[in-house]
């Protein structure tokens, strides 16, 4: 699925001064000969070679005592010995720049380590190395990316053009049977496409990752707002809702009669997301809701009158971002296991621009910073001095990308 992002920023970004030239690297420790004494010199006194390696260890043992102190009481207050990190603040440094277009109604997507952007003029795929896959004008009212780790999918919400790149620089297109409500990319490449269609409330089709037409559900009943198939790719969640509230339906792609459902009253949900092939979750304004593939409901997790700001899906969890203010000027981290279980909390005191997990990470990017956490919410690491980003996504070898309106750059922790 889409990331979700929580705010957009129009400034114009400054370009980063250029990184301080690395000093030299000096030898700590060098063996010379003595210089031979002069005539009627009285011989200094020597330590021998115990000795000497006495005092070393001795001073060592000290120092990394000293170290230790530090660090646990630096982290006192989230000391934890199944997950300790020491986080350390680093001034940021741009290891890569990427270049690309800017325009409006301007979006991202994480394409394994590329980056697809989508303008109302055009659509762009840069590789792991910021070279330009493919760019070409395709006006858009509404531009939107899905994407999995080979390609991306851009369309324009709301209309009926659909572009399919991958990173081999390879276009396809599908044509919807009508204008498109929302579309999905599953881990496994399936496509989800939700379209308005006549005589129905919606239709409801799943390409597999060759674009291949696989499934279809008809609507008759309830408005759809998404799909998204499992990660194995046999099943489909089909998130409706009718007059009495929302409802998940579960279908087998080998089957056309529905499997099962879940139904909430009075709720609109926001959207639904596949742990495994019998776990799940959607999501409202409210709370988190697990259920099984039966349509059994599993847990719930409660906001607690505290607005939800953004979220984001890893492997296995859920991070939220929750704040007491609509505007979400200060928030709390959340990260939820696959059960609703929460695995810990991490506070901010300013508003997130954007947040992103990708295995068992997070990246959280507010105003000046970037803060890189574990799933338990411990920070591992934050870069400082940020301006102008706007998106962020992380990378394989603890790399992150942050993007800015017309490029993006690549940082290490």
């Amino acid at each position: 699925m889409a990331n979700k992002h929580l705010t957009k920023l129009n400034n114009t970004p400054e370009t980063p001064e250029a990184p301080p030239e690395k000093p030299k690297k000096e030898t700590r420790f060098r063996r010379e000969k003595a210089a031979p004494a002069e005539t009627g010199a009285p011989a200094a006194e020597t330590l021998s070679r115990r000795d000497v390696r006495g005092a070393l260890i001795a001073l060592g043992a000290a120092l990394l005592l000293f170290a230790a102190c530090i660090i646990i009481w630096l982290n006192e207050n989230r000391f934890n010995t199944d997950d300790l990190t020491l986080s350390v603040s680093t001034a940021a440094v741009a290891e890569e720049e990427y270049i690309f277009d800017a325009g409006s109604g301007q979006v991202f997507a994480a394409v394994g380590d590329g980056l697809a952007v989508a303008t109302s003029t055009g659509l762009e795929l840069l590789d792991g190395d910021g070279n330009t896959v493919v760019s070409t004008i395709t006006p858009m009212d509404s531009p939107a990316i899905a994407a999995c780790d080979s390609f991306a999918v851009f369309y324009d919400l709301g209309g009926t053009a659909i572009t399919v790149v991958d990173l081999k620089g390879s276009i396809e297109t599908i044509s919807p049977a009508g204008t498109i409500i929302s579309l999905t990319v599953s881990e496994g490449g399936y496509v989800t496409v939700a379209t308005e269609y006549t005589g129905y409330r919606a239709l409801v089709e799943v390409y597999d990752s060759s674009l291949e037409l696989v499934y279809q559900w008809y609507s008759s009943s309830a408005w759809v707002m998404s799909g998204l198939v499992s990660p194995d790719g046999r099943q489909l969640a089909v998130l409706s809702y009718t007059s009495s509230g929302s409802e998940v339906r579960l279908f087998s792609l080998s089957q056309s009669e529905q499997q099962a459902a879940f139904s909430v009253s009075e709720t609109i949900l926001l959207d639904v997301h596949w742990f495994s092939s019998n776990r799940l979750c959607a999501l409202s304004a409210e709370q988190v809701i697990y259920f099984d593939g039966n349509g059994e409901w599993q847990n719930t997790y409660d906001f607690n009158g505290q607005y939800l700001t953004g979220y984001a899906f890893g492997d296995g969890f859920l991070t939220l971002a929750l704040s007491p203010y609509r505007a979400g000027t200060s928030s709390v981290l959340v990260s939820l296991d696959s059960s609703g279980r929460e695995q810990g909390q991490a506070e901010l005191q300013s508003g997130i621009i954007w947040l992103n997990a990708s295995d068992s990470e997070v990246i959280v990017l507010v105003s000046d910073s970037a803060i890189l956490y574990s799933s338990s919410m411990t920070e591992k690491g934050r870069l400082t001095g940020l301006t102008g980003f706007k998106y962020a996504m992380l990378r394989s070898k603890g790399e992150v990308l942050l993007a800015a309106s017309n490029y993006a750059e690549v940082y290490i922790f």
